[in-house]
Parts: C-alpha cells; structure tokens; sequence
C-alpha cells in the first residue's frame, strides 16, 4: 500500500490542523515546508487563535519579533508593524488575541476595527508599560459586541471598562484585573469577576 504524504492531505484538512499550530510555526516553519502547506497557512482560519509569545527563545536568544526579522531579513519592522501584519492574516476573523507587552494605543484602535469578531482578548500584566495604552480600551469596546472574556494586566479605569462592557457586550462572561484602582486605591492583587447574564 503507497504511503501517503502530508502534502496531499486535504486542503480543508489540512487547514483544520494548522489552525491548532503556534504563531512561531505558522510565521517561521509552515510556509517552507511545500507549497500546499504554504497555501494552507495563508488561510483565515489557522489565525482565528492568535498568541504573541513575549518570551526569549533559548536557542535563538531572540523574541518572535527578533527571529521574524532575521528569518526573513527585515531590518525595519516595529512592533506595531508586526502585530498589524500577523492580525491582518485573519482577515476579520480572530477570534481569540493575546497582545505582548509593549503593545500602544494605536494596535488597539487597529484591533478594534479589524478583529470584530473577537470574543476574547488579553493584555499583559506589565503595568507601566500598558496603563497609557489601556487608556483609550472603554471608548473601544463598543467595537467588539461579541467579546465574553478580557484579561487585563492592569487598569486604572476599571469603572469606565465594565461601563462599556455592560453596555456593548451582551455575551460577556468574565473579566480577570491583575491590578486595579479602586476607589482611588491601587490594588496589587489579581481580581477576576464572573458576570451572568
């Protein structure tokens, strides 16, 4: 009986299984492995799911964003650029995003009109680095009607965030706050609300 091949697996198939395969893979490895795999990762749906990795690969010593640059020999692309190009793959379809840290306002306002699907989204824990950017999150919520789930690693507009949300998301379900001002107090602890509708 003749073995069968990865390549000649069905398109929708093989869609199917590189839409469970990590962003690292997807950019670096998946398009040079043939040409049917390099089709199939240019579909919509193998970036519904999309995880920013944050952390220095050991063997590279090097972030997702470092490696791409250097794989593909970029000299110039900002983080902005980055999470642009990967969230535009999606083509409107993501589902589920999670942003590194160093994130600004502007790949918030740009998730906000390109990702209306969005039903979860986390934002990372580092504080300092986010608060500025997380500033203009309340007025960007109405964008996204079918949001249930936000992670934030801090906040310091709490109010105006669950406002929104309560306003906006008719699906949403719960809401994770590492660190938060309340009451004109900040709160060093993690804080996760469950809301039912």
């Amino acid at each position: 009986m003749e073995e069968r091949k990865w390549e000649d697996l069905e398109f929708d198939c093989l869609v199917n299984v590189l839409g469970r395969v990590d962003m690292e893979s997807l950019l670096l490895y998946v398009p040079f492995v043939c040409k049917s795999w390099y089709k199939a990762s240019l579909n919509p749906s193998c970036w519904k799911h999309l995880v920013f990795p944050t952390d220095v690969d050991p063997e590279w010593d090097l972030t997702l964003i470092e490696k791409f640059k250097v794989w593909y020999d970029i000299h110039k692309c900002s983080l902005y650029s980055f999470i642009k190009f990967v969230v535009g793959l999606s083509h409107g379809n993501c589902t589920g995003l999670s942003l590194p840290d160093g994130f600004s306002e502007e790949v918030l306002k740009y998730i906000a009109d390109e990702c209306p699907a969005l039903i979860s989204l986390s934002l990372p824990v580092d504080h300092f680095q986010t608060s500025e950017s997380l500033s203009i999150l309340p007025t960007l919520i109405g964008k996204w009607e079918h949001l249930e789930n936000l992670r934030l690693g801090s906040s310091d507009n709490l109010v105006d965030i669950i406002t929104q949300i309560s306003l906006a998301c008719s699906k949403f379900s719960s809401l994770g706050v590492s660190i938060a001002t309340i009451g004109g107090k900040k709160r060093h602890r993690q804080l996760s609300l469950i809301f039912r509708i």
